[in-house]
């Protein structure tokens, strides 16, 4: 019988799509793996894992950070129910190993693993790692972490590996975006094209300083735009900057981009967050970006991520509260001015995501655990 796997990932993208890359990975190496993932009832695991043709166990989670004493309890009893539930998964799946990458989500299932004596692993993704992952790290037989900062962290036992990153994100390092690309979202192919987004939630910071700048960036008739704003601020920002009687759109609103890795393959710059699986699709296709950090990240570690690629000169690092429309316009402006500067940021940031295949890698060693040998 083929070995069983679990992956312990839950709450925001940022935790689900690392182990999505791996378990997709793992599916290539041995198609009869048996990959079943647990994580929350609420978080975008619900959809993104079953969509993906995996197996899912929703478990109540709760997050404890900041909360008052009835939040405290609804953790506690959150946490107890989500650990008795895991004990029984993890007991009727046996897997070989389990791979946790964070969230408060994955506290309750980890801490079943260890109960029962299943290998632990995790997987950090940012430079400051998370509150759950710095308390699994003492429960885990090994830890991978992304930046070199969050090694210290984990009092330097963490191994460097490169962020999982999904295979069709890889696949775009490789080709140019075609025309079908650019139709897919009503550009030219002919325009230079800015990819802004903030998350799948949007970043009203972003949006806004976008809509300042509108009046600036439309005068530059050969740029183009492909903006993702979230649910929330869709409406008002299409209302701002595009025009319906336009017969060729220099700007496309979009509240959710589905097909990221055509999004990133049309980018020729780009203005975004800096969450880790950001920061590690963009290093793997290479392009030049402008980083504003969310400010409210917890530990501020979205901002540390960022300052990592600004030292290596991969990208243009701006605060949150330094981001306005002018600002925006000027940086932009720099860019596309300037192509051996996109030229360099481009290869620098290539040269820091691209030591290795993440998913590969972390998919081969897990296999290895279990007993699959040398592949």
């Amino acid at each position: 019988m083929s070995a069983s796997f679990l992956f312990v990932a839950g709450g925001t993208g940022g935790h689900v799509l690392p182990a999505l890359a791996v378990a997709e990975e793992l599916r290539a190496l041995d198609p009869a793996a048996r990959i079943h993932f647990v994580g929350g009832r609420r978080g975008i695991e619900t959809t993104l894992v079953p969509a993906h043709g995996f197996a899912l166990t929703r478990l109540p989670a709760a997050g404890m950070r900041g909360l008052g004493p009835v939040g405290v309890l609804r953790f506690v009893l959150h946490f107890a129910l989500g650990t008795a539930l895991a004990l029984f998964v993890i007991a009727r799946q046996r897997p070989a190993v389990a791979l946790a990458t964070g969230g408060y989500a994955s506290a309750a299932p980890a801490v079943a693993c260890a109960l029962l004596r299943r290998p632990l692993w995790l997987q950090e993704q940012n430079a400051i790692p998370g509150s759950t992952n710095r308390a699994l790290a003492r429960f885990c037989e090994r830890i991978f972490v992304a930046f070199e900062s969050a090694r210290d962290v984990f009092g330097g036992k963490g191994e460097l590996l490169p962020n999982p990153v999904r295979r069709a994100i890889r696949e775009s390092a490789t080709r140019d975006a075609g025309d079908e690309d650019y139709r897919a979202f009503g550009l030219n192919s002919d325009r230079f094209t800015v990819l802004l987004f903030g998350g799948s939630r949007g970043a009203r910071r972003l949006n806004a300083a976008f809509a300042e700048a509108w009046p600036r960036l439309r005068r530059r008739t050969d740029w183009q735009f492909l903006v993702q704003t979230g649910a929330e601020d869709f409406e008002s920002t299409r209302a701002v900057v595009e025009d319906p009687e336009d017969d060729a759109p220099r700007v496309r609103v979009l509240p959710f981009i589905e097909d990221m890795a055509a999004a990133w393959r049309v980018a020729d710059v780009v203005v975004c967050r800096a969450g880790a699986m950001t920061l590690a699709e963009l290093a793997v296709v290479g392009r030049p970006a402008i980083l504003v950090p969310y400010p409210h990240a917890t530990d501020d570690h979205q901002r540390r991520n960022a300052e990592e690629l600004a030292q290596a000169k991969a990208a243009t690092l701006v605060l949150d509260p330094d981001l306005d429309g002018p600002r925006l316009a000027r940086e932009l402006g720099a860019l596309f001015d300037d192509a051996d500067l996109r030229a360099r940021m481009a290869a620098a940031a290539r040269a820091w995501g691209g030591r290795e295949d993440g998913a590969r890698r972390l998919a081969e060693e897990l296999w290895r655990r279990a007993g699959g040998g040398e592949r």
